[in-house]
């Protein structure tokens, strides 16, 4: 069996509260990215800490599945909108990849790199051949 290859980050964004927003990445074990902490208002990036290289999916406190976009949505500066990405392959049997803007309200929306076969489709038309990059 072969292992699953991930990689995740997000892009700069500002947050509500630093102190808040820093303990909450510590529980969830991701790592702080800073491109100028001397600025008026700090941007952070988020990435995951652990090897797993996947957003984490479960509460830390309480062991819940969570869904860490509308976790994250809570800590936002409504003026930004956070992307998360993640990407991965299982030794190239198939690459898996999303991205999720979130808002600060909650509201999220998501594409994922298997949508380029419905848009390909409505692009190029039915009757062409296409297989997909699997297997």
């Amino acid at each position: 069996m072969a292992n699953y290859t991930a990689a995740a980050r997000s892009n700069y964004f500002r947050v509500k509260n630093t102190k808040a927003f820093r303990r909450w990445c510590k529980a969830f074990d991701l790592d702080i990215v800073m491109p100028d902490e001397l600025g008026p208002e700090p941007f952070f990036a988020i990435t995951p800490a652990s090897d797993s290289g996947c957003w984490p999916r479960f509460h830390p406190d309480t062991d819940a599945e969570t869904d860490i976009h509308h976790e994250l949505a809570a800590h936002l500066d409504p003026r930004d909108i956070a992307v998360l990405m993640h990407a991965g392959h299982e030794k190239l049997r198939y690459i898996t990849g999303f991205a999720t803007a979130v808002h600060a309200d909650g509201r999220c929306i998501t594409i994922s790199l298997q949508d380029i076969y419905s848009r390909a489709r409505e692009e190029f038309g039915q009757d062409l051949s296409m297989t997909e990059a699997i297997y």
